[in-house]
């Protein structure tokens, strides 16, 4: 064998430690803490008012964890108490998306795939939408429908 090539079992193991490496960053990078841990009440999710003036005071998002729920739910606020809730996984990945605020856009850090607000797809890879969650301000609280 000539000096300077690398045989398949070598390429191999090479691919299956980059395979790795890439898995290991979607786990760091992917998963995030939720700002706000709630217990849903009748199907729904009360922020407190504490946490819903913090939200409506910006123009930026936060993550909401809902007792007993498998989604992980992304609630971005824009001016003039405009609200948007989607499920804030990655429906390629499985990754938690974050808002970014630059671009008006749900962005997935383990693949880069991009999703409008109301959780279309934007650009991929991903090919599903994020699911979409009713989200209404009652008496200046933030309330999300599961």
């Amino acid at each position: 064998m000539a000096q300077g090539r690398v045989s398949r079992r070598g390429f191999l193991r090479l691919g299956a430690a980059a395979a790795a490496a890439v898995c290991g960053g979607c786990g760091m990078f992917g998963s995030r803490k939720a700002d706000v841990v709630a217990e849903p009440r009748q199907g729904v999710i009360r922020l407190t008012s504490a946490q819903s003036a913090a939200l409506l005071a910006s123009e930026g998002s936060i993550l909401v964890e809902a007792e007993g729920h498998p989604d992980k739910i992304l609630v971005v606020h824009l001016a003039d108490h405009v609200l948007y809730a989607v499920s804030a996984t990655c429906t390629r990945m499985g990754c938690t998306t974050t808002y970014d605020k630059d671009t008006g856009e749900i962005h997935c850090p383990c693949d880069d795939s991009r999703y409008a607000l109301d959780g279309s797809v934007i650009s991929g890879p991903a090919k599903r939408p994020l699911r979409r969650y009713d989200v209404t301000l009652e008496n200046d609280q933030v309330l999300i429908k599961l």
